[in-house]
């Protein structure tokens, strides 16, 4: 019985060291935990990911502390798309640069579905939101005009 005890008590104390560490850091979750240093070998774990797989894995507000993005079905302006393999990667960055430094306030998406690299500008919720815009890029970019388009996609809100 003494045995059990002592066995339960270490166990409950152990449990209480280490509710009060985590709580002396905050709550963090796993990619947190992660990147913080290990304090016997002072080493850390970087992880490269799209921010968006940690809100729908982990369910936070972002570093920035907004809310996770909402979809919906709406439209963007495709200005690339090619499956050349070896031009194709670094045109759509190319053309990507261009138009956030034309186009700040609108968001680029660059996106590689194999075999395909395709560029898309904007978030709209209507389609004559986004001929709109459509017209405006053609008139600063007439070498895009064969293929620039709009497509329906998942938008940001």
């Amino acid at each position: 019985m003494k045995k059990i005890s002592l066995s339960l008590l270490f166990i409950l104390g152990f449990g209480i060291l280490v509710a009060q560490e985590s709580e002396k850091r905050g709550k963090q979750n796993i990619f947190e935990a992660l990147a913080s240093v290990d304090s016997s070998s002072n080493a850390t774990v970087k992880v490269y990911q799209d921010k968006r797989i940690e809100l729908a894995l982990v369910g936070r507000k972002s570093q920035s502390g907004s809310h996770a993005t909402i979809t919906a079905s709406g439209y963007r302006v495709q200005v690339f798309s090619s499956n050349t393999q070896r031009t194709a990667k670094n045109e759509a960055f190319k053309i990507e640069k261009e138009l956030k430094d034309v186009f700040p306030e609108h968001a680029v998406y660059v996106n590689y579905i194999s075999p395909f690299w395709k560029v898309r500008i904007g978030d709209f919720k209507s389609l004559e939101e986004a001929q709109e815009f459509r017209s405006e890029l053609i008139k600063i970019f007439p070498n895009l005009r064969s293929e620039t388009y709009t497509v329906k996609d998942q938008v940001n809100l």
